[in-house]
């Protein structure tokens, strides 16, 4: 793994988290850019889901009169909503735990623009993934002010968990379809926001497909169609990002990860949902960055790629 990813487990080694839902004991006005709560016009850190992040609230708005009055709210709001590894680790881990808990289906949830604006957000709605809840839509400057707020401070990362999100969009998935079962080797197109590209991508592809695996970007598929792909994907492979969030698809299967890694960034973060399913993981670092530290382009060790394809298939077959 990357130094980054290395460097943020060592961190972390040690920590204990704490899981529960909370309820505000006094009205408070959420902060529609990163959801930390304000009481009277004073904010209240170490509110939102990742306290870390707490930088920079509209200070100043929150105390006029707010936009919007609700009388409840379940605060869904996370500073990185738009990513779809964040909407599923981060925002659908709260809807389980609300659910857990049995609030009443008639409390709303409360989301920021930037969340509720992507499609597999959107998408989720349509699924059914809130059970019936309203979600009221925060602007992205737009004080709400909430008399009975529930805040969902969820584990990050629990089989268990996400098994359920999984299960929520289970009946979306057919296991009758005639859908693929190849493995599948995920690709980002040239214009993905992030970079990260492989620069020999085309042999790539050539050498995946040879050994079985279907090519295709998930970014040009619904939420939908990513579901019932990666449920009989028995080997999943491709760069760290957010495609692998899709193994969730496979939990309770035999699945195989194969994680390619920039040397300049990453995260432990799919080898430890990996981890959690009892997966068989296998990464490795990529080659000659090009480019800013984040959104650098690599090569990939083709010899490398074709033994760990070799392996995988051999285990997961096994």
């Amino acid at each position: 793994m990357p130094e980054q990813a290395r460097a943020w487990a060592e961190e972390r080694k040690g920590a204990t988290e704490r899981e529960g839902l909370y309820k505000a004991l006094a009205p408070c006005s959420v902060d529609p850019k990163i959801g930390v709560l304000f009481h009277q016009g004073r904010v209240i850190w170490k509110t939102s889901d990742l306290p870390e992040r707490e930088r920079s609230p509209l200070f100043f708005a929150h105390r006029k009169s707010p936009a919007r009055q609700l009388p409840e709210a379940i605060v869904l709001h996370h500073v990185f909503g738009d990513n779809y590894f964040h909407f599923f680790m981060f925002i659908m881990n709260k809807v389980w735990l609300v659910e857990q808990f049995g609030l009443p289906r008639s409390i709303p949830f409360l989301v920021n623009a930037t969340s509720a604006n992507t499609p597999f957000f959107r998408q989720a709605q349509e699924l059914g993934a809130f059970f019936g809840r309203d979600v009221v839509v925060q602007g992205r400057r737009e004080i709400v002010k909430v008399d009975q707020a529930y805040l969902a401070l969820p584990f990050f990362c629990n089989a268990d968990t996400m098994t359920w999100i999984a299960g929520v969009f289970r009946d979306e998935i057919d296991e009758t379809s005639e859908q693929s079962d190849r493995p599948v080797f995920t690709i980002r197109s040239s214009t993905a926001p992030n970079g990260r590209l492989f620069r020999n991508q085309d042999e790539v592809s050539r050498l995946a497909e040879k050994a079985g695996f279907e090519v295709l970007d998930p970014a040009t598929m619904t939420l939908k169609e990513q579901a019932n792909r990666f449920a009989k994907a028995p080997i999943i492979a491709g760069a760290h990002g957010a495609a692998l969030t899709n193994m969730i698809f496979r939990a309770g299967k035999p699945t195989g990860l194969i994680e390619l890694f920039s040397p300049s960034m990453g995260s432990p973060h799919y080898a430890m949902m990996a981890r959690e399913f009892g997966f068989c993981y296998r990464s490795t670092l990529t080659k000659n960055p090009e480019g800013r530290m984040f959104t650098a382009s690599t090569e990939v060790d083709l010899v490398e790629l074709e033994k760990m394809f070799d392996d995988m298939l051999a285990q997961v077959q096994t």
